[in-house]
């Protein structure tokens, strides 16, 4: 079969599985039928094996790690001081959601993880300071996804850096910038939302101190920073070793809850992890196809920046994972005449288009925040949209200057 309708076959098979099957199922199921339409089946096993281990390898120390500082986050009440630091120094409860949800989705390697540990925090937050608990959520979740779609570590950058030969320095040197913009543009799209009267609230109880609330989360960060800026450090600032030294620093922070928190951040990061494994294993057999060679084909008459960004946007919009986005996206557009930062950068604006009903993300936020459905896609869906939009030109202008 033509491997164009094979994809198209296999993207819509997804969709129609993973409300049942969930993720990592749906993927690999998905990826057999693609290889048996494409005649692949000699080495089919072999491929979804690969693309399998390929994931794990990069990417088991990264998430368990993040679900352990999570997970500490969240058991010690260090994010409940955390917001409240934020808090003295913005005295914005809008603003301070966003920044919460910028910054905590960056080392727990999860939006939807940092988006469920701020949600109480966040929610009593918006009633204490504006009366806008739900759009100060709509503002964390917009916010992590920023994050999570732009800043190295996160295992979309990740996988999008590693599969492009993408240095962390030159992905921060261009991301940081272009995230920081769509912070703003999130902050003014959100004020426009309504908001009810404040009501007195006292969420924010500190449970630890500053430097034990703050060392886990900076430690990593701080490290990925310097690493990507000095090469004799390069070690240390390597996704693996600084997320595995902020997890060490948790379990020693917190060692009446050492046993509880690795059991947690097993359970929570195999779950994630499976499904990140299902996205290789889906990703890499569509790679061996010569899909891309099809689609650069049809594409060739559009301009060399767009056609990224439509791939991208529609299997975010097919399937809903962003991190299964981008690790399909690259593979397909494997050689693709731009350079990796840019090409990296287009694929991640389109893991912000149509977060809709195929969106586990969208459920969650709808469900916490009590909205109906035209009120999560007004709150949601529409900025993250708009946002990624606003990536795609910032992406595309850097890719010039």
């Amino acid at each position: 079969m033509d491997p164009l309708l094979a994809f198209l076959g296999a993207i819509i098979l997804v969709s129609l599985l993973i409300p049942k099957l969930g993720p990592f199922l749906s993927l690999v199921i998905s990826a057999f039928v693609f290889g048996l339409l494409t005649d692949m089946s000699q080495h089919l096993t072999g491929y979804v094996a690969t693309g399998l281990g390929r994931i794990f390898s990069s990417l088991a120390i990264v998430v368990f790690c993040g679900a352990v500082i999570a997970e500490y986050l969240r058991r010690t009440g260090a994010i409940e001081r955390i917001v409240a630091d934020l808090l003295s120094v913005t005295g914005r409860g809008l603003m301070v959601s966003g920044v919460a949800g910028y910054l905590v989705s960056i080392p727990v390697m999860c939006s939807i993880t940092a988006y469920m540990i701020l949600e109480p925090v966040v929610s009593c937050l918006g009633r204490q300071t504006d009366g806008a608990s739900r759009r100060s959520l709509f503002m964390t979740a917009c916010c992590s996804v920023i994050s999570f779609n732009l800043i190295y570590p996160s295992p979309l950058m990740v996988s999008l850096c590693s599969s492009l030969d993408v240095s962390p320095y030159q992905s921060l040197a261009r991301a940081v910038p272009i995230s920081l913009i769509l912070f703003a543009l999130a902050y003014a799209l959100m004020r426009r939302l309504p908001a009810e009267e404040a009501m007195p609230a006292e969420c924010l109880v500190p449970g630890i101190g500053r430097a034990r609330a703050w060392a886990p989360l900076l430690l990593p960060m701080l490290l990925i920073m310097l690493g990507a800026w000095r090469e004799e450090v390069a070690l240390l600032g390597s996704p693996s070793i600084s997320l595995l030294l902020g997890a060490l620093l948790c379990l020693a922070l917190a060692p009446d809850v050492l046993q509880d928190l690795i059991h947690v951040a097993s359970r929570r990061s195999g779950v994630i992890l499976l499904d990140l494994c299902g996205a290789g294993a889906f990703g890499y057999v569509v790679a061996q196809s010569d899909l891309g060679q099809e689609i650069y084909s049809l594409g060739r008459f559009l301009p060399l920046l767009v056609l990224p960004f439509l791939i991208s946007s529609v299997l975010q919009l097919a399937q809903g994972s962003r991190v299964v986005t981008a690790v399909v996206a690259v593979q397909i557009l494997a050689n693709y005449p731009l350079d990796g930062v840019t090409l990296a950068l287009i694929i991640s604006s389109g893991a912000f288009m149509f977060s809709y009903i195929s969106d586990p993300y969208f459920w969650l936020i709808k469900k916490s925040t009590g909205a109906s459905m035209a009120e999560t896609a007004k709150g949601y869906t529409l900025p993250l949209s708009i946002l990624g939009l606003a990536c795609y030109v910032l992406a595309a202008i850097s890719s010039v200057l």
